[in-house]
């Protein structure tokens, strides 16, 4: 029967493939996200632990003695616990320098994994115990492909890392480029060799250095529940030992799977993503409703046929058997179409070309989960579409329908169908407010007063360790590197910081206020800081509220100062005025810092959200020698006459150093904590929109157009007694009408309820109105023109000819 209506067949493949094609692209996103486990062994025992603040935030980094503590308190639990941490570190090797990510690793990381080298041997659990003592790497494998070509001798070979000769020891398993969820790694080093990227000398037995990430393998049979109740008592040991350290604090333990990107109960990963599959599911939902209503208007068509069947002996269950399987091989040839589509949409996602600081993985490659997920969305959509029309057509009157003979329609299935596309255009409205919020979020947040002015700056970012520069050496390259730099005709000011808004975030320390007496259960939080040097407020055009800025007397042997932002002040000195203040931070406690000046407060971490307490700290006094930096240049020349200048002076300074993230600040603020975030949803949620206002159109117009032929006979009667085109006119477009309105409420009422999870994720309000207003609108207009074809085209039907024919 398919094939002898090519027309419907393709109709209905096309429509199911837009909404199946559409769900398994976003799930293949979800998947790689959420769902796809580590390539290691039994990646379901692999855990991470977090110390979890009675106001609910979290620490998830613990120091090397925390660790040592850990792992030795919980054998019970773990069959072993590993550390590790990130670092960004220069690589030369024949006579090229690339940045590098790095991960610096307990000696059991491969082993605790259950990985098996392609080359050479792995980390040795005896290595990186002592600072210094084992300078050996290993490579991944698509970095051994990429930088060194496959070499099958690799093994052995001496490279020089931030300016350290290490030997590369073996190269990793293929598919494996680290734990983390999102993050390339590129090498691997013992802990003990965290040095080079400039951890200080006392890394390793600092208990106020958090530093490292920590990941746990659960034994067999043991579960989280049990898990989680070791840690409790580790956790009061340690609150014992240490209280000043563990106070209101707990350890806390969580599945891989669901630390992505890092371990939180309130992860706002799993509702965005639960958020945008719920969007691609609204457009199979509209997809179905389309299909279902063509499955109508067939049943109408072949009701004769299956009345001739019944009359012959086919059982009901027969009946709605055939029609059922019939809906379902539609709904599978929509579904191969769909995966086709999806495995396009993914392929593009996988392949787009997104700056980020450091490097990425981005793999949305079908795998099982996504061939099954695309293979049960087909099965059910074929039983949704088919089951209705199916189950109706079996119930007919057999004699209405034989003496009728196919002519006409109950009203029944009228207000069926008419349900159906009510339900679609609210559908759809909520996908178009959606849209709509996410692309004016967009909007406000590239024209946002951030609180510095973004437009006129250049970055540039370097790190002068991946040379081997020492921190003496560091800090004679700026300080010449600033002096050159501001020389150049053209620049109006030159700054250099260790953060860059929406980018790298400086550091984060905890802070010790005189005099400050945080409130009852309140554990302490670390406070986000920048190191800067002089002329940064001008270079940034940040508004200095009260006090004195940084500048060229603030030296290394010149008492401490810092810069505080309002959001820091009104925590920590509410009631008083904060310049001459002190307050030291954790990891100098030796040192008392002074509150000099107080500046406005700014978004330099995201567009949205409170802004947090924040200072600034001058770079003469507190550069180590292992911080990255960057230049940011303020200069009304275009950018790309004076980068090449730029460029020629670090590189008359430092002969090879690589200079990386060379942008506007513009450009620079393009991130996943900038505007990248909101141009993937506003990109996403337009191209669902898209879909649901299509499905939608297509379903009012086939819906009146039926109507209307339906109606024929009565309108043929109507023009002959003296009803005039426009008569007709009117009277389809208020069935029209009635539709969308009922619709439009639908749909209204829907984006409201949705309005509480989308608030976290916009910059406007989720009840905007002219958001609201400006959608419905559009949606009722494209919708009355989508009724005005078939309405039009009833205007002509001759009178006589209808008359005749009925």
């Amino acid at each position: 029967m398919l094939r002898k209506s090519p027309a419907f067949t393709a109709v209905a493949v096309i429509t199911l493939a837009l909404g199946i094609g559409a769900n398994t692209t976003i799930f293949s996103m979800v998947n790689s996200f959420l769902l796809r486990p580590l390539p290691v062994q039994d990646p379901g025992q692999i855990t991470t632990l977090t110390m979890m603040q009675k106001a609910g935030a979290t620490n998830n980094v613990f120091s090397v003695p925390e660790y040592r503590d850990i792992r030795s308190q919980t054998n019970n639990i773990f069959s072993d616990l590993l550390a590790y941490q990130f670092g960004m570190d220069g690589l030369s090797a024949d006579g090229k320098t690339d940045r590098i990510l790095s991960n610096y690793v307990s000696g059991n990381f491969f082993s605790i994994l259950g990985l098996k080298p392609t080359l050479g041997r792995l980390i040795l659990p005896s290595e990186g115990e002592v600072m210094g003592a084992d300078p050996v790497m290993v490579i991944s494998y698509s970095f051994w492909k990429t930088r060194f070509g496959g070499d099958a001798d690799i093994v052995g070979k001496r490279v020089v890392l931030d300016g350290h000769p290490v030997t590369i020891v073996g190269v990793g398993p293929k598919n494996f480029d680290g734990i983390s969820w999102f993050l390339k790694c590129q090498a691997y080093l013992p802990l003990g060799m965290a040095f080079i990227d400039g951890y200080p000398l006392d890394f390793m037995s600092n208990r106020k250095l958090q530093m490292v990430f920590l990941y746990g393998r659960l034994r067999p049979n043991v579960s989280l529940t049990e898990a989680q109740a070791t840690l409790d008592v580790v956790g009061q040991r340690l609150a014992q030992q240490y209280p000043d350290a563990y106070k209101n604090e707990s350890l806390r333990i969580f599945p891989e799977l669901r630390a992505r990107p890092a371990p939180d109960p309130n992860n706002t990963m799993v509702v965005l993503s639960g958020l945008f599959l719920g969007l691609a599911t609204l457009v199979l939902l509209l997809a179905c409703v389309n299909v279902a209503n063509i499955l109508l208007v067939r049943a109408t068509v072949r009701a004769r046929e299956m009345a001739i069947r019944a009359a012959l002996g086919a059982a009901r269950s027969r009946i709605v058997r055939q029609l059922v399987t019939e809906s379902v091989v539609l709904a599978l040839a929509g579904g191969a179409a769909g995966i086709l589509l999806g495995l396009w949409g993914s392929t593009y996602l996988s392949s787009m070309n997104i700056h980020f600081d450091i490097p990425m993985r981005f793999d949305f490659s079908f795998d099982w989960r996504i061939f099954g997920f695309a293979l049960a969305l087909a099965l059910a959509t074929g039983l949704v579409v088919g089951l209705i029309p199916a189950l109706r057509a079996s119930r007919q009157d057999l004699a209405t329908v034989l003496h009728e003979a196919g002519r006409g329609i109950v009203g029944g299935r009228h207000r069926l169908r008419d349900v159906l596309v009510i339900a679609q255009v609210g559908g759809s409205l909520m996908l178009l407010i959606i849209a709509m919020l996410f692309t004016r979020s967009l909007g406000k947040a590239q024209q946002a007063d951030l609180g510095f002015e973004r437009n006129g700056v250049i970055n540039f970012t370097m790190d002068p360790t991946e040379v081997g520069y020492q921190e003496e050496q560091g800090r004679t390259f700026y300080k010449s590197l600033l002096e050159r730099v501001r020389a150049i005709p053209g620049v109006e000011s030159a700054t250099t910081a260790a953060a860059t808004p929406m980018g790298y975030i400086g550091g984060n320390d905890l802070v010790d206020v005189d005099g400050y007496q945080p409130p009852a259960g309140e554990a302490k939080t670390p406070v986000v800081y920048n190191v800067v040097s002089s002329d940064y407020l001008p270079t940034l055009r940040l508004s200095l509220l009260r006090g004195r800025t940084i500048d060229d007397r603030d030296i290394q042997t010149s008492p401490y100062v810092a810069l505080i932002n309002e959001a820091m002040r009104k925590k920590f000195w509410p009631d008083a005025d904060p310049i001459g203040r002190y307050f030291k931070i954790g990891s100098d406690p030796q040192h008392s810092i002074q509150v000099v000046g107080v500046v406005k407060d700014a978004h330099v971490q995201t567009f949205t959200g409170t802004i947090n307490p924040y200072f600034y700290l001058p770079f003469a006094q507190h550069y180590s020698g292992n911080s990255l930096q960057s230049l940011q240049v303020r200069t009304p020349v275009a950018p790309a006459s004076m980068i090449p200048q730029i460029e020629q002076v670090i590189e008359s300074l430092a002969p090879g150093m690589p200079v990386f993230d060379v942008q506007t600040m513009t450009e620079a603020l393009n991130t996943l904590n900038g505007l990248l975030r909101f141009q993937i949803a506003a990109g996403i949620a337009a191209a669902m929109g898209l879909l649901g206002l299509i499905l939608a159109v297509v379903g009012v117009y086939g819906v009146i157009s039926y109507s209307a032929n339906q109606r024929t006979h009565e309108i043929g009667i109507r023009m002959a007694i003296g009803a005039e085109p426009l008569d007709i006119l009117k009277m389809i477009f208020r069935q029209g009408l009635f539709i969308v309105c009922l619709g439009l409420l639908v749909g209204t009422a829907g984006a409201f309820a949705s309005a509480r999870v989308l608030k976290g994720f916009l910059v406007v309000s989720a009840t905007d109105p002219v958001t609201y207003l400006l959608v419905a609108t559009g949606l009722t207009l494209v919708a009355l023109f989508a009724c005005y074809i078939p309405a039009r085209r009833a205007t002509r039907i001759d009178p006589m000819m209808a008359l005749r024919e009925e």
